[in-house]
């Protein structure tokens, strides 16, 4: 009497529906995060504008920038910049972290 042995990866079993299933909760999971953010960025917002009169100034300053942009360059001109500027915050913040990769990894090899 012997036991079958099975080795290797098992089959996984999944079918067209259940990708679309698990598809659909990711993309439900993503949008309440966005909501969920959106509406904290809402309030904090509101909060910052009615109580700190620099962030006011502030606020209105880029709201008239951007609207006097808008106006004479149209919708996508002004997307293409609120996505560029985007685009060189994010690269500004991964500089930083390589930066400090690098310093770790130094001091590694110091040691």
């Amino acid at each position: 009497m012997g036991y079958k042995v099975k080795r290797g990866p098992r089959p996984t079993e999944s079918s067209i529906k259940e990708l679309v299933r698990k598809g659909i909760q990711r993309l439900a999971f993503f949008l309440i995060m966005v909501a969920v953010s959106g509406v904290f960025l809402y309030f904090a917002y509101q909060y910052a504008y009615h109580h700190l009169d620099p962030f006011r100034e502030a606020a209105d300053d880029v709201w008239t920038w951007i609207h006097v942009f808008y106006a004479k360059h149209g919708v996508w001109a002004t997307v293409g910049l609120v996505v560029a500027v985007l685009m060189a915050i994010w690269a500004l913040g991964e500089e930083g972290r390589r930066r400090d990769r690098r310093k770790e990894a130094m001091k590694e090899m110091m040691k």
